[in-house]
C-alpha cells in the first residue's frame, strides 16, 4: 500500500485486503474520498444498493447474452461498469468495459466466454467490498480522524 493513505479507511483497507489479488479489486483512493465526502453510513448504504445492483446487472447481461442480444448485453454492461468505476471496483469495471465493448461490436461469443468471470468477479467484489467495511467498522469511525 502506498504510504500516502492517511484515513483509518485506507489503514483499514490494507489489513482486510491485504493480498495483491484482493487489492487489485479495489481502488482504495476512490473508496476512501466517497468515505471523506458522505461518510461511513451512507458508503455503506449505497455498498448494499451495489451490491443489489451489481447482480441484478450481471443477471440482465447474462439474459442478453442467452437472448443473443449484443446491444442490450452492452447497455447493461455499460451500467454496470459505471456503477462498478464509482465504487471503486477497478476489475469489475474493467471486464464491465470489455463486454460493453464486445457487445457495441456484435461479438456474442466475447460476451460468453466473459460471463464465467463476470460471475466470479461480482462475488468476489461484494465480498472484499463487505471485508472491507465490516473491518474498518471494527476500528472506529473513519470519519474521526
Amino acid at each position: 500500500m502506498s504510504e500516502h493513505m492517511k484515513s483509518p479507511l485506507d489503514r483499514d483497507a490494507a489489513a482486510s485486503l491485504g493480498t495483491p489479488a484482493d487489492t487489485s479489486l479495489l481502488d482504495l483512493a476512490v473508496l476512501s474520498r466517497l468515505n471523506d465526502d458522505l461518510g461511513r453510513e451512507s458508503v455503506v448504504d449505497l455498498m448494499d444498493l451495489f451490491r443489489t445492483e451489481s447482480e441484478r446487472r450481471r443477471h440482465r447481461i447474462e439474459a442478453a447474452v442467452t437472448a443473443r442480444d449484443a446491444p442490450a448485453a452492452c447497455h447493461e454492461a455499460h451500467a454496470l461498469k459505471g456503477s462498478a468505476l464509482t465504487f471503486g471496483a477497478c476489475r469489475l469495471g474493467a471486464l464491465a468495459l470489455r463486454m460493453e465493448q464486445a457487445g457495441r461490436s456484435g461479438d456474442l461469443e466475447g460476451l460468453t466466454s466473459d460471463l464465467p468471470e463476470l460471475a466470479r468477479l461480482t462475488a468476489e467484489t461484494q465480498a472484499a467490498l463487505s471485508r472491507l467495511f465490516s473491518e474498518s467498522g471494527d476500528h472506529g469511525d473513519p470519519e474521526s480522524s
